[in-house]
């Protein structure tokens, strides 16, 4: 073996060398397999998963995530010893030692940020669990939304199998989208009171409009509407074919129907980011500009599509409330609409002159900075307002706005009640528990005091906290949502640096973050919570791909 190492790094071709080469070819091809596989099972047939309705759509949601996750990691798991075998068999074990060298604490400090971080968080998960004093609940997340130990450690082993040894292609993109196109149109279609599927049948209106399509309850459905949002307009923007950049345009378009017709409030937070963030990719060149204002006239124009058919179908829809029916009810709306599309046709204009007169031309660098700094001035003005209506004396002044900006108990569907109780419960805990948390997915154990007050002032108890970055405040501890945000964001660096040479990069990145936003006000549940991490791996195998074609 001496002999191979040297002659290895001496780049000599041995017959020893190249039937090496070959089988380690054929463990990475059996490898991505398994993964391409996984991807599909998860992108195309768990969205549109049932077992008996909504009636337990958590459940059978939850039960064939972990069951695909655990096939997958099992798959994983023969194959290696297999390999493991012949290996010894063949060439004495070098490629076991080589694989178990990777875990020396010296080899595990050159691992990126991203995954030292993940380690992190899952690391403190286990000491949460342990410390716990429900150490069964907070393994299964049983009293919860099932989002335990058990299924962050799937997360986690999910995330390092794909990322470290998938070969990602962009139609796993497409069967997600694919797949995610029926879930918009039974979304859409719920929403004209159609119920193609019978889910609702003897179920009352009032309880039937809050589920939607083949996701359940609608904050999950809107939440995994904005990672298709985010896929598409990702892709689109990334595209260079005429044919595939049509079948992502539509599918963003669809997605925008279906998201304001979704009736959540956390359908804006992801829209705001997917408009406030892709700027900051597009700007730099001419197309990306005029892709974006495309994208920008689409959504204004599916907006004034969503008021033409609130009126003439009046009787037959749900109809809108919260921000998207103020804005489909404005007076000027078709003007603005034409506007915007006057707009992106100029910038499409122009973007054509550029290409033919000065292909290597770029838009000046004042615009990206110019909307960095409309970025700047928009989150310093959002809280000034924030501060002026809760804590300036001036509530009134914002009368229209004071369901938004105003916080108390009644905040966003009694979502300010549900926080508050959360974070009294957790100030009251012994300093260990303040530290560690009170084991993952214990929400409603830890809030079991309020739970009768719930119940009579709203008719509901609380098993989480409709916020994800509390909920892994006050169940599993400061230092783990620290951690958890160092994995996304460290995530999202290491994708941002590797977009100029892979573009597609940028539908992970935007899937991500549009995630990261409406997560302010959701639940973290095994429906929409899996996408999300499968598309950060995905992105993170794009980032180890382009590092070892570089090297």
């Amino acid at each position: 073996m001496e002999q191979t190492e040297i002659a290895r790094e001496q780049g000599a071709p041995t017959a020893s060398i190249l039937a090496e080469q070959a089988w380690e070819g054929k463990v990475r091809k059996v490898f991505s397999w398994i993964v391409s596989v996984y991807l599909c099972v998860v992108f195309g047939a768990f969205p549109l998963y049932f077992h008996n309705y909504y009636y337990d759509i958590l459940v059978s949601k939850y039960q064939f995530y972990w069951l695909s996750t655990v096939a997958m990691l099992a798959s994983c798991l023969i194959a290696a010893i297999v390999f493991a075998c012949m290996d010894l068999k063949r060439f004495g074990g070098a490629h076991v030692r080589r694989f178990l060298g990777a875990f020396r604490l010296t080899e595990l400090k050159k691992q990126p940020f991203a995954y030292k971080a993940l380690a992190v968080f899952w690391a403190l998960a286990l000491i949460s669990t342990v410390l716990s004093d429900y150490v069964y609940e907070s393994f299964w997340g049983n009293e919860g939304r099932f989002s335990g130990l058990f299924l962050i450690t799937l997360y986690v082993l999910g995330t390092i199998v794909i990322s470290k040894y998938g070969r990602m292609r962009k139609w796993y993109l497409d069967v997600f989208l694919a797949s995610s196109v029926l879930v918009c149109l039974f979304g859409i279609t719920d929403y004209f009171q159609m119920d193609l599927l019978g889910w609702k049948k003897g179920v009352s209106n009032e309880q039937g409009n809050l589920f939607v399509s083949t996701l359940g309850n609608i904050n999950t459905y809107t939440a995994f509407v904005a990672l298709t949002m985010a896929v598409a307009c990702g892709c689109f923007v990334s595209e260079r074919k005429v044919g595939r950049r049509i079948w992502y345009y539509l599918v963003s378009a669809l997605a925008f129907f279906a998201l304001i017709t979704g009736q959540s409030d956390n359908a804006y937070l992801s829209l705001g980011m997917l408009f406030a963030v892709m700027p900051l990719f597009l700007f730099t060149t001419w197309r990306g500009i005029a892709d974006y204002g495309i994208l920008a006239a689409t959504f204004m124009t599916v907006i004034k599509v969503v008021d033409t058919v609130n009126k003439v179908y009046a009787d037959q829809v749900i109809g809108l409330g919260g921000v998207f029916g103020v804005l489909v009810r404005y007076r000027y709306l078709e003007g603005v609409v034409v506007l915007f599309w006057i707009l992106a046709g100029i910038l499409c204009v122009w973007k054509r002159k550029m290409e033919q007169t000065n292909p290597e031309s770029k838009p000046g660098r004042w615009i990206w900075r110019g909307w960095c700094a409309v970025l700047i001035l928009g989150c310093l003005a959002v809280a000034f307002v924030l501060y002026d209506a809760n804590l300036g004396g001036h509530a009134e002044w914002y009368s229209a706005l004071s369901q938004y900006l105003v916080f108390d108990d009644d905040w966003g569907t009694n979502r300010g009640y549900c926080w508050r109780i959360g974070w009294q419960s957790y100030r009251e805990l012994p300093f260990l528990h303040q530290l560690f948390g009170f084991g993952p997915d214990t929400y409603g154990i830890l809030t079991w005091d309020f739970r009768q007050d719930a119940l009579d002032r709203y008719g509901v108890f609380y098993e989480s906290a409709h916020n994800e970055y509390l909920q892994y405040l006050v169940t599993m501890g400061p230092l783990a949502l620290a951690s958890y945000l160092a994995f996304l964001g460290g995530a999202c660096v290491r994708m941002c640096r590797k977009w100029k040479e892979c573009a597609w990069i940028l539908a992970p990145v935007l899937a991500v973050l549009c995630y990261g936003a409406q997560a302010v006000v959701n639940i973290n549940l095994p429906i929409a919570t899996p996408i999300m991490w499968a598309m950060l791996a995905i992105g993170l195998a794009l980032t180890r791909e382009e590092a070892e074609q570089a090297e």
